[in-house]
This record gives structure tokens, sequence and C-alpha cells, in this order.
């Protein structure tokens, strides 16, 4: 079975972080499935509501729908708070009761929390950047797959698009590199330079 990742809402926040990380997980055969839990996915819509105050009901819950029809048995649920940890943010300490083997977050204090508890907890903690970088490490053909999708989504969109540049300015600097790389490679190329196919009625 494939490894579970639970994902913080300060990464799911970003488009181009929750992209990726959904479509990765979205394979035939995935290397991670997703969790989430009613905490994070409700501090997620919180934060794009008080943002985007006029946005409509489509665009803030429908992301929520679209994480959940990614996982739509990833729910972790019953989870017990451990009072006795010191958090080095008690907001954080629903993340850590849910956490599955791997947590995936941005936010220092709970990275901090993470380095300082590590010879206790039973889950490994990344950033973005990082799991990105291992999902690719992991499996490069998957990462190739994921891009070619979304090369292929941005033009049928229509319009100027810059894959590294959006992952770079949501902080993933080392997998923007990667996928830098991966577009001047030839197969890629090839792929940018075939004409769009009509879509399906």
């Amino acid at each position: 079975m494939s490894a579970g990742v639970l994902t913080d809402a300060n990464v799911l926040y970003s488009r181009t972080l929750r992209d990726w990380i959904c479509l990765l997980a979205f394979r035939k055969s995935p290397m991670f499935h997703l969790t989430w839990t009613e905490d994070i996915l409700a501090e997620l819509i919180y934060h794009i509501r008080k943002k985007h105050p006029h946005y409509s009901d489509a665009q803030v819950g429908g992301i929520r729908d679209r994480i959940i029809a990614v996982a739509p048995y990833g729910r972790i649920k019953g989870n017990v708070i451990d009072s006795d940890l010191a958090y080095t943010d008690d907001y954080d300490a629903h993340l850590h009761a849910a956490a599955v083997q791997y947590v995936v977050t941005d936010d220092k204090r709970f990275l901090d929390f993470a380095e300082t508890n590590d010879a206790i907890l039973s889950y490994e903690v990344y950033t973005a950047d990082d799991f990105l970088m291992l999902v690719n490490q992991s499996s490069p053909a998957a990462v190739r797959e994921v891009l070619l999708e979304q090369i292929d989504y941005h033009r049928r969109r229509g319009g100027a698009f810059n894959l590294p540049a959006s992952l770079e300015a949501a902080g993933a600097t080392h997998f923007a590199q990667v996928i830098r790389e991966l577009m001047r490679s030839r197969a890629v190329a090839d792929a940018l330079a075939r004409p769009l196919t009509a879509t399906a009625e």
C-alpha cells in the first residue's frame, strides 16, 4: 500500500503546490495517497474566503470538493490530542494527532517542533519542496507525466504560463529547477511542439 501523506493547510492554500500534490496522488499506481482532516480543510477554506471575499461557493467550496475527490477515503478522524507534548504552537496539535507516515507543511513552527521532537515522532515531516523532491527521486516518471498533463492543461486554456516560476513563487525552489530541466528535455520539448488535438464533445 502507498504511504499516507497528510498535507497542511498552508501547503494546500497554494494552488501550485495543491495541483502538483493532488495530481501526483491521483495516479493509477501512486507512490502515496493523500489524507486530510476536517480541521485542515476548514482552515484552508477560511483563509481562501478571507483573501477572496467575493469568490462564489464553487470557487471556494469547489477546492474542498476537488481535494476530497482525489482522496475520497483519505479522511483521518477520531484522533486524540496529546496534551503532554510541548507544542511550539498549540494550534498545530491537531496536525500532530492526525499525522500518518508523512506530514507536508511549510509552517516553520511545526518544522521546528518536529526537529526538536524527532526522536519521539512516529512520522516524518517535510517541506513541500523537500517532499516533491522525494517524489521525484522515487518516481521521476510520475513527475514527468504530471508535468505533461499540466502543460496540456495550460496550453488548452491559452495564454502564457511558467510552471517553474510558479513553483519558485510557492517556495518549491529545488523542485522548480527539476521542472525547468525537464522542460528542456527532448521528450517534453517534443510534446510542446505537437499541435493540440480537439477534445471530445
